[in-house]
């Protein structure tokens, strides 16, 4: 069994949110430079816990300002948006320790003495599996696409849905309808997607919900503790 390695710096839960950070995850940095501070996005690549963290920089010609900015000292705050029951952003300031090129080009930190969160859901959203089809201008009329409700609140919900070469990925704020089966009889739930996501062979969408609060209420008594 792995070791679960604590901190010396970072309390327990600012640990864990840190932990939450995936190799290959956006992340945005902001750096300190003398004008106004340069923002850029980029991928986390990991950490050595208490000593160092570290994070991808584009060697292409865009990045040079950016480069000439990361000299040893200088400040840098991270910003992440993490999933979870209630959804995140969590930041916190950095300093450069080295930036190399080779074998790969990599950004060295300082490990983070603090981490500040802010939830982005304003109501808890439940976990749970509900199975249901999805109608859109962008899916074949003839095809039935099956999705998993997979959280779900009073105001939205997130769905995912298998890839497929035929189904279009749908766009922020296109128009779906979600049908699913209740006592026998068929419910229509209609909602605007919000955001999405591609992980694998999976892509999941962020939906909020513009039908009968009555309909959701149904929903929400039949799967979760919620309602």
């Amino acid at each position: 069994m792995a070791e679960n390695i604590e901190s010396n710096i970072l309390s327990p839960e600012g640990l864990e949110s840190l932990r939450t950070l995936v190799p290959g995850d956006t992340v945005d940095l902001e750096i300190a430079m003398p004008a106004a501070s340069k923002r850029v996005k980029t991928d986390y690549v990991g950490m050595l816990i208490d000593d160092c963290l570290l994070f991808y920089i584009s060697n292409s010609a865009k990045w040079i300002t950016v480069r000439d900015a990361l000299t040893t000292g200088n400040s840098v705050v991270v910003r992440s948006v993490l999933e979870g029951d209630t959804g995140q952003v969590i930041a916190f300031k950095v300093k450069v320790l080295k930036l190399i090129s080779k074998p790969s080009s990599l950004l060295i930190t300082t490990f983070p003495k603090r981490i500040e969160s802010i939830g982005l859901r304003a109501v808890k959203r439940a976990q749970l599996g509900v199975s249901v089809t999805l109608a859109s201008d962008v899916f074949p009329d003839n095809e039935s696409v099956i999705g998993i409700i997979v959280d779900l609140s009073a105001k939205g919900c997130k769905v995912a849905l298998q890839v497929k070469p035929n189904w279009p990925v749908m766009l922020d704020e296109s128009s779906v309808i979600l049908n699913y089966s209740l006592d026998g009889k068929e419910v229509a739930l209609s909602a605007k997607v919000k955001n999405h996501k591609l992980e694998n062979d999976v892509i999941y969408y962020g939906l909020a919900f513009n039908c009968d609060e009555k309909l959701i209420k149904t929903l929400l008594s039949r799967h979760t503790l919620l309602a």
